[in-house]
């Protein structure tokens, strides 16, 4: 018997051991795919793509009977929604995912991340280079961290022009929307309410990925044309070159109005019209920000990024200056880790890609680019205070970096460091070169309308009101983490203020990924990885290859 309990035994930590060694070699995560973003290009130039709907295409609002309903329409899309009085709500069906998360597919979005915090809070006055907005201050425990909020004052005044792009005759319609992702809570139930106070309802049509310029063109080609689509930095010139999208002529808006950010949409100009709606303030538009521990640079005594730029001191002297007093490779510590290295280059105050008109330029050989992308390998091979692109949210979020150069996406609850950042942490916009002054570099997500639109004016008005910080639901102060102790606000007012800026809009990734032979992250690693002798090797390696693409958008379609 005693014999037996020691087979038994014997097996039994076996089996342990084994079980160990599969956990040892599982447990590693893959590193996320990156590479596709959220509106990606429609790379083929085949037309195809059911017509029919997906699952994952819902409607939100419902009959102003009151009823909720959840059903399956003739198209096979599901309607969800509520009745336009805002009491009833349902629930997103399909795959449903919440906005912001950093997904393997590299489709992060930004809108539909930010909840309400509670009442009861005290009132002060953001100041300095902040004094646009007025907030209130809370404190809130989460767990065993402190985390302190700022409940944001919308401008009004913006939500009430919104408001009057609604029209009576609007009332009671639907709206139909391509969208590039699955609409997470948030973003439905902010649909819901601009159901319960305009009366029109949304349905929501979903293509991902490579999948959004092929559904677009079998809907348009099949006469079942959305009122809206979307428009940004991965597909445009191309989708207005392939005849998708109709000017913005066609609709009765006055585009002149305070909600716009006419400048942008300058830049989204083609044939010397405007194709695509920039709205001021939007949850959808990606800024290139520097993320920065907070906590850190108060340990260490070193003036941290966000008060040199409230003092109009942050450039790139300075941002050095910080990575230097900060970093500390013996113990693996670095002062700044980079998540996309050609985002930096237009610092200098020119961006990689231009579009004028109808003509897409290429800067890449620009001294002010060249400049740029010196002080890039500098940072690597020279001061040593950077040392991969890889991780870099991951980096910073578990305090091996005191910065990060990012995107404002990343700062979205669920994300990497939202989840994992125990320190108290902010942001700023990226330096700018000395003499150059304050830049936005921006990835613009904007609002279009498809060839073949039925209510483009209800279309463009529903874009405004989904995106905009200003009409409530997606703007407010709570922090969506248990760990890090960070303000909503705060990072909103930066953001905002950042809107007043120049823009250098991101047309890049259009032209470099069209026709799938090169991706941004192969670009992004020639540019960090090139050493000094190399600069001018990979500046002549990628000219040529921008040229190839940008003759190919400007005939194949033409």
């Amino acid at each position: 018997m005693n014999k037996a309990k020691k087979y038994v035994s014997f097996a039994l930590v076996m089996l342990l051991v084994v079980a160990m060694l599969l956990t040892s070699a599982c447990g590693k995560k893959p590193e996320p795919d990156t590479s596709k973003p959220t509106l990606p290009g429609d790379v083929s130039t085949t037309v195809g793509g059911d017509t029919s709907g997906d699952a994952d295409d819902t409607t939100t609002g419902s009959d102003v009977s009151g009823d909720a309903t959840t059903g399956s329409d003739v198209s096979g899309d599901t309607t969800t929604g509520s009745d336009v009085s805002g009491d009833a709500t349902g629930s997103t069906t399909g795959n449903n995912k919440t906005s912001g998360n950093n997904k393997t597919s590299g489709n992060n979005k930004t809108s539909g991340n930010n909840k309400t915090s509670g009442n009861n809070k005290t009132s002060n006055t953001t100041k300095n280079i902040l004094n646009t907005t007025t907030t209130t201050k809370k404190t809130e425990k989460t767990n065993t961290t402190t985390s302190t909020t700022t409940e944001h004052v919308q401008d009004a005044t913006v939500k009430e022009e919104i408001l009057k792009l609604f029209t009576p005759a609007m009332k009671g319609k639907t709206v139909t929307v391509l969208s590039g992702w699955t609409q997470g809570t948030d973003e439905l139930a902010k649909m819901n309410e601009m159901t319960a106070t305009t009366g029109l309802k949304t349905k929501w049509l979903v293509a991902e990925g490579e999948n959004y310029g092929t559904r677009l063109s079998a809907l348009i080609n099949a006469s079942a044309s959305p009122d809206l689509a979307m428009v940004g930095e991965s597909n445009f010139p191309s989708f207005v070159i392939k005849n998708y999208y109709q000017d913005l002529s066609v609709t009765s808006i006055d585009y002149n109005s305070k909600i716009f950010d006419t400048d942008l949409m300058e830049s989204f100009k083609w044939g010397g019209k405007r194709y695509c709606v920039m709205v001021k303030n939007s949850e959808n538009s990606n800024m290139s920000v520097t993320f920065y521990n907070k906590a850190l640079f108060k340990k260490l005594g070193v003036t941290d990024p966000g008060t040199l730029w409230k003092q109009g001191k942050w450039n790139w002297d300075t941002f050095l200056d910080c990575a230097q007093k900060t970093v500390d490779l013996a113990s693996g510590r670095l002062g700044v880790d980079i998540y996309r290295t050609q985002d930096f280059l237009a610092t200098s105050g020119v961006g990689i890609i231009s579009v004028e008109d109808s003509q897409i330029k290429n800067n890449i050989d620009d001294p002010r680019i060249v400049e740029a992308w010196t002080f890039v390998n500098k940072l690597h091979h020279e001061y040593k205070v950077t040392a991969a692109v890889v991780g870099a949210d991951t980096t910073f979020a578990n305090g091996n970096s005191a910065m990060m150069l990012g995107s404002s996406w990343q700062a979205n609850a669920g994300g990497t460091i939202c989840e994992q950042m125990k320190d108290d942490w902010g942001i700023v916009p990226y330096p700018t070169k000395a003499g150059v002054g304050n830049l936005t570099l921006i990835a613009p997500r904007g609002g279009a309308i498809p060839i073949g639109a039925k209510n483009p004016d209800a279309g463009i008005a529903t874009w405004v009101y989904w995106v905009s910080y200003d009409t409530g639901m997606l703007g407010s102060g709570k922090p969506e983490s248990n760990t890090g102790a960070y303000s909503r606000d705060e990072i909103n007012d930066v953001k905002r203020t950042m809107w007043d800026y120049k823009k250098i809009p991101d047309v890049l990734e259009g032209v470099l990924t069209y026709g799938g032979e090169y991706d941004q992250w192969g670009f992004s690693y020639d540019i960090f990885q090139a050493g000094m002798s190399g600069i001018q090797t990979n500046i002549g390696k990628w000219k040529s290859a921008l040229d190839v693409n940008i003759k190919r958008i400007t005939t194949e379609f033409s």
